[in-house]
């Protein structure tokens, strides 16, 4: 990433990433403690962040990478697109580990996903049950 493409904009988002990931990482380390996770299945999740932070971080620094296009063919609004999209990604990976590790310290359930209900249908007149 070159200096010129620092603005203020860029670095507020990569020091509310940081500071989000360092987050993550301590609310693991506590969960861990307070619930007595397997210390193998903790590692894994702060493993597992730590690696794709630093792959998507050289994404940041490499940008043809992403595209597949040679370092003279990326330039100006393409690497501005590419820099700005692996950022998002990055911001939006670990604010959704950082949530679901505030509702674990928490204590809070999340649902796991849309759970139809099938109590008021009948289904005897088509052959399903």
């Amino acid at each position: 990433m070159k200096k010129n493409e620092m603005t203020w904009q860029v670095m507020l988002i990569e020091a509310v990433g940081i500071v989000s990931a360092i987050a993550y990482l301590g609310l693991q380390i506590y969960y861990g403690i307070a619930v007595h996770v397997n210390p193998v299945n903790l590692m894994m999740n702060l493993v597992f962040m730590i690696l794709v932070y630093v792959g998507l971080t050289l994404l940041a620094v490499y940008p043809e990478r992403v595209n597949g296009l040679t370092r003279e063919v990326c330039s100006g609004k393409i690497r501005q697109y590419t820099l700005r999209m692996v950022r998002m990604v990055k911001l939006v990976f670990v604010e959704g580990l950082l949530f679901t590790s505030v509702c674990d310290a928490l204590g809070k359930r999340i649902k796991t996903g849309i759970q139809p209900d099938y109590r008021g249908i009948d289904c005897s007149d088509c052959g399903v049950l």
